[in-house]
């Protein structure tokens, strides 16, 4: 008697767990904005959102550089959330992008552009930077922010560069973040 009460017992929690669904986030992006302010010295040769499957998006980038090699870079990023228009930013951080590339040492923000960056472009490298900037089918997944917790909403992530103490680019990325239940 004893044993059935305990194989019911687990019956119903497998039962439970298999049919429970588990709490998921779904990250998309939503828009993209590129403006070079100097098309003498780079200009955007792609900047575009591409759908790769349902509800898959992917975020695609080239930027012909004209003056090269450059070797003094400046990146801002700044996270903003939408309330009813973009708030001021969450996280602002100004880097020296060359230092930065050399040591990998520095906030959580830039560490986090970084990482979600490294393996769809071909900025993983030091300065100076000779070839055009490219991202690829860049997809935000659920585990991008495991280490930078964001509650559900409209983001913008706004990435100012600037090369010899000159702004050159400004990319707006925005994107949702959504608790949904199960997938």
């Amino acid at each position: 008697m004893k044993s059935i009460c305990v194989l019911g017992f687990c019956f119903c929690v497998l039962y439970t767990i298999a049919t429970t669904r588990v709490l998921a986030a779904d990250l998309r992006f939503t828009n993209l904005q590129c403006d070079a302010f100097h098309p003498e010295f780079a200009k955007f040769l792609k900047c575009r959102l591409k759908v790769v499957k349902r509800g898959v998006i992917s975020l695609n980038i080239d930027v012909e550089l004209y003056q090269v090699p450059v070797n003094n870079i400046t990146v801002n990023l700044s996270l903003h959330k939408k309330s009813t228009t973009f708030r001021p930013f969450l996280y602002n951080e100004t880097i020296d992008f060359c230092k930065f590339m050399a040591s990998k040492k520095h906030g959580s923000l830039s560490k986090f552009f970084f990482n979600a960056l490294k393996k769809q472009s071909n900025i993983n490298h030091s300065c100076p930077y000779e070839d055009n900037i490219i991202v690829d089918n860049l997809i935000l997944y659920e585990d991008t922010f495991r280490y930078f917790p964001l509650p559900q909403g409209e983001y913008m992530i706004q990435t100012k560069v600037a090369a010899y103490n000159d702004w050159k680019a400004d990319v707006k990325t925005y994107f949702s973040l959504i608790n949904s239940f199960g997938k």
